[in-house]
């Protein structure tokens, strides 16, 4: 109605726009269904904690629980329908300290986790969430990849390479980019696009990691509760936070090139991502015994991967 109109200035309106957009944007990327209060209340959950993640302050995600409750009445405190785990979720963000919870994922439990998710019969997980850390590649951007997108070696360039967001599919980044090329030229897993590869059926429109996303964000749940590790807890994200950092603690990459890689502009972007110093932290929350173990996964990665992509995912794996 004019008078419902009247009650949020045009350029607020605007403004909700934008965050509406970016959020079912989020949604239809990661096919997250938003018909019904259940299912928006779990998106937006899982949007909140990218964007936090992300560095993002928490206007913009008051502002976006403000523009959905604005332009859908029955949500919100003047509706008949709660969004609950999103309230608990903005109070969370107000308590949490942001140095505290983005730390980087250490390459070590990442490779656990991938193991264990393997193990678990999720190969398509498994290596998705090593793409993700190498490629740092938030998970929107993983599994949005088809099978067109990872180009073979060529005579001039001797490296895999994934062609992110196609622009002959209308596709563009955070910063209006297309087509950004990503070298699988990582030193701790040399044979990721020959595994990559093993699981294209030949169909170039077919996403190149066939699952959905709720599915790989529930098996790397259940891996991590599996692997044991008692003092740390993450999230996929923080394996773009991972990757970067892990590079330049081992001086595989320059800091030029990690900007570059991560499709980082500015440097305050890169610092929040870029923190090498804090890996080794992470590593040492888990007793020695535990930080063996994981060891032993991430120098067992390439033949894990090598003997699971030539067996049925879902087949028994040998004891590492």
């Amino acid at each position: 109605s004019v008078l419902e109109q009247a009650s949020v200035s045009d350029v607020t309106q605007s403004g909700y726009t934008v965050k509406l957009e970016l959020f079912e944007q989020f949604a239809a990327d990661l096919q997250l269904p938003l018909d019904s209060g259940e299912n928006i209340d779990m998106a937006m959950v899982d949007y909140l904690d990218q964007i936090f993640l992300d560095g993002a302050d928490m206007d913009d995600a008051t502002r976006l629980y403000a523009a959905w409750c604005w332009r859908n009445p029955s949500f919100g405190r003047n509706g008949h329908i709660r969004l609950s785990r999103v309230s608990r979720a903005l109070q969370g963000w107000k308590k949490l300290s942001p140095t505290t919870t983005r730390a980087p994922m250490p390459w070590i439990f990442a490779a656990l986790i991938a193991t264990q998710m393997v193990r678990d019969g999720d190969l398509v997980g498994g290596l998705a969430l090593i793409t993700m850390f190498l490629c740092y590649l938030r998970p929107g951007e993983a599994m949005r990849l088809k099978e067109a997108d990872l180009v073979r070696p060529t005579p001039q360039c001797s490296f895999w390479t994934v062609n992110l967001h196609s622009s002959s599919r209308g596709e563009s980044s955070k910063l209006l980019l297309s087509d950004e090329s990503l070298m699988l030229d990582s030193s701790d897993l040399l044979n990721l696009g020959t595994f990559l590869d093993r699981q294209r059926t030949g169909e170039p429109d077919q996403p190149l990691f066939k699952s959905q996303y709720p599915n790989v964000k529930k098996s790397f749940e259940k891996a991590q509760e599996k692997c044991g590790l008692k003092n740390v807890k993450y999230v996929m994200y923080q394996a773009r936070h991972g990757g970067p950092s892990h590079d330049r603690r081992h001086k595989l990459r320059s800091l030029v090139e990690v900007k570059q890689r991560g499709r980082w502009v500015g440097d305050s972007s890169l610092r929040r991502y870029e923190a090498h110093a804090r890996v080794q932290q992470e590593e040492g929350k888990e007793i020695l015994q535990v930080q063996l173990l994981v060891a032993a996964a991430a120098r067992s990665l390439d033949t894990m991967f090598r003997a699971a992509s030539l067996l049925h995912p879902a087949a028994a794996l040998p004891p590492l």
